[in-house]
């Protein structure tokens, strides 16, 4: 509404104003596409006789987020920056004070570079947390998968790992440009552009789960009238003729 308002008092050129609000839309869309791609490693099963049943040969995929992450390396980031800030606060006529809150104002570049780096890092951090490489290449060994291509055990955990940090990297860059381009636009533009960074992450998860659980829903009524002839037995299904 801002922008709206300066254009229609000549403080702001109309093509600029475009501009902006194609920003907008652009950083919209990479924030859908962040939160929704992902990387699926390909698993192969090898066929098992158990009697004279054949089990598995079936292919499945092992699914990587690119921002596994999600908000929580962004908000982690605002609480360790905002630190400094507050202790500076608390003395604001104090020289050391003055600088630390000019070099970590908004829009300055050190600010910018400094909030980067912790989101990159609690990226990481996050990954490695959630995420275990070796347990992932145990269990997969146990079920009996195999990514085509490499070995079972100890190479399939160094392929998982390695293309968990390259996906961790690429989310974490893309995460630093969303939390940073509208500090950029508000220092270049001098407009409040509060169209990014932690909110929009919110509110496209929130969106994004939203739609999910509402197909979820759609698609268990759609098969509701496939349960009738099922009974439950402590929170499973089964079937009655099988």
């Amino acid at each position: 509404m801002e922008v709206v308002s300066r254009v229609r008092a000549d403080e702001m050129d109309f093509f600029m104003a475009l501009i902006i609000f194609g920003a907008a839309l652009v950083i919209t869309a990479l924030v859908v596409w962040l939160e929704t791609a992902q990387r699926q490693i390909p698993v192969q099963y090898a066929k098992r006789q158990i009697g004279n049943k054949m089990y598995g040969g079936q292919t499945s995929y092992l699914p990587l987020k690119i921002d596994q992450s999600g908000v929580i390396a962004v908000i982690f980031a605002s609480s360790v920056i905002s630190l400094p800030l507050t202790i500076a606060s608390f003395n604001q006529d104090a020289p050391w004070a003055q600088k630390i809150l000019e070099a970590m104002g908004r829009g300055n570049i050190w600010y910018m570079l400094i909030f980067s780096a912790l989101i990159i890092f609690f990226c990481y951090f996050y990954n490695s947390m959630t995420i275990n490489p070796s347990d992932v290449a145990d269990n997969m060994k146990k079920g009996g998968g195999f990514i085509p291509g490499i070995r079972p055990g100890e190479p399939t955990k160094n392929y998982i790992e390695w293309v968990m940090n390259r996906l961790t990297f690429c989310g974490a860059i893309f995460v630093c440009l969303i939390a940073v381009l509208p500090d950029a636009f508000r220092a270049e533009f001098g407009v409040d552009f509060y169209f990014g960074g932690t909110a929009l992450l919110i509110v496209v998860g929130v969106a994004l789960d939203t739609v999910g659980q509402v197909q979820a829903h759609l698609l268990a009524r759609n098969y509701e009238p496939l349960m009738k002839g099922s009974k439950r037995i402590k929170g499973r299904w089964f079937n009655v003729g099988q």
